[in-house]
């Protein structure tokens, strides 16, 4: 895979402050379709309707990755919402610098997995990429600037721009993301309870 940098219409907005949700207006592909292991569960995911970014609770934790096997980060997200819903897909992941340099998430595989989050349920998928400048110092962005990052949840409604996330360690202190080649996100999987 090539690493995605694009300075066009999507970022048009990217750098503008923004108060809520990320200001970009290209709204992405949905990932692929997901069906759980379980034919019951599969039914109660078909029940529910698709999570929305808002409904989510999302948090972007790095990790201390000791081989180029383990994942980088952490994205996880909550359903702080009332009514269940299916996290159908892969969400969407973009860190970027205003209209410059931009890194887009892709997913590692093409396996369909559909899990419904039931209130206070959390979904985690791992991401995967290079947190140091690969040959001779390159990286798609800049180690010393602090890009911002948006996610978005996998079927965004019509009016679900998505919203901003941060990078914290695994203490909760925000840090920056060096993101220096395409991100590859594992499989989304339900958090274990208890």
């Amino acid at each position: 895979m090539v690493v995605a940098v694009a300075c066009g219409p999507a970022h048009q907005d990217a750098g503008k402050p923004s108060t809520g949700p990320s200001s970009r207006t290209a709204k992405p592909s949905p990932g692929p379709a997901r069906t759980s292991t379980s034919p019951r569960a599969s039914a109660d995911a078909r029940a529910g309707a698709a999570c929305g970014t808002e409904q989510l609770r999302w948090k972007l934790t790095r990790l201390s990755s000791p081989s180029p096997k383990e994942p980088t980060a952490l994205l996880s997200a909550t359903n702080t919402g009332t009514r269940p819903c299916a996290f159908d897909g892969y969400p969407y992941v973009e860190v970027f610098l205003g209209k410059g340099p931009a890194v887009e998430a892709k997913p590692k595989t093409t396996t369909p997995v559909r899990l419904l989050l039931n209130h206070g349920r959390t979904v985690e998928v791992p991401l995967f990429y290079p947190a140091a400048p690969l040959r001779a110092g390159y990286c798609a962005i800049p180690v010393d600037e602090d890009p911002r990052i948006t996610v978005q949840s996998p079927h965004p409604a019509r009016t679900d721009y998505g919203t901003l996330v941060q990078m914290t360690d695994a203490r909760g202190r925000q840090v920056r993301a060096t993101v220096c080649d395409t991100i590859h996100m594992g499989s989304p999987r339900l958090r274990p309870t208890g």
